[in-house]
């Protein structure tokens, strides 16, 4: 009877593991922000009245996008030694996800948020251009962590492909318990004309020179 206990024990415990986990091994590659070309001037003297029509493109501060491939495995394994691998490409799906905090989201109590839940947690004023609430603001579904989250707030990036889906765990509006999802599609069509299997946006410190570490997630299906 202690063997059977033991036994069930293990086999729930070993359920309790999700799927999704920490992402490693990433190879960051370039990093840019806009910029603008040139500064619009006119040479004038007194007297004169000059009709000057103006337009901008601003850098947002409150934004960060990310892109590219994923690669991995499935594996049975210890450590660093493989006791056994399942091949994985990107047409087989799943998840890449952000959170602006080493630890705390609660991948077990995955639901649906709104985009106005961002600014809350990062202190963006939901009245400006590129608030959370102004950014978010398609419904989006996700199967994550086997978890279905439907009607979460989601935007669609550049390359019309990807959707960045916003996933809370019911812990309060801060920022750990925040997520940016987006399914892994192979050969997806990016911002920049390219493919790449992923695309995501993740809200940032929106104080000018401030950073913001985001941690990876991924979930392979």
């Amino acid at each position: 009877m202690d063997k059977i206990k033991i036994l069930l024990s293990l086999l729930f415990a070993v359920g309790l593991v999700f799927a999704i986990q920490p992402a490693e091994g990433w190879n960051v590659g370039a990093i840019g922000k806009y910029t603008q070309t040139g500064q619009a001037n006119v040479t004038t003297e007194g007297g004169n009245v000059t009709n000057l029509n103006l337009s901008s493109n601003i850098s947002t501060e409150k934004w960060a996008g990310y892109w590219g491939n994923v690669s991995g495995g499935i594996v049975l394994s210890p450590g660093a030694s493989m006791f056994y691998t399942w091949a994985w490409n990107p047409s087989d799906g799943g998840e890449v996800c952000a959170v602006a905090a080493p630890s705390g989201f609660a991948w077990s109590t995955l639901q649906a948020i709104a985009g106005s839940v961002i600014d809350g947690a990062w202190g963006f004023d939901p009245l400006e251009t590129d608030s959370g609430q102004n950014t978010f603001t398609s419904l989006c579904n996700v199967d994550i962590a086997g978890q279905t989250v439907i009607g979460s707030d989601g935007t669609t990036t550049g390359g019309g492909t990807f959707e960045t889906c916003l996933i809370g765990d019911g812990g309060g509006i801060a920022k750990n318990h925040v997520a940016f999802c987006v399914n892994i599609t192979q050969a997806g069509n990016l911002f920049n004309g390219l493919t790449g299997d992923y695309e995501l946006m993740a809200a940032t410190n929106e104080t000018a020179g401030t950073t913001e570490m985001h941690y990876f997630w991924l979930e392979l299906d």
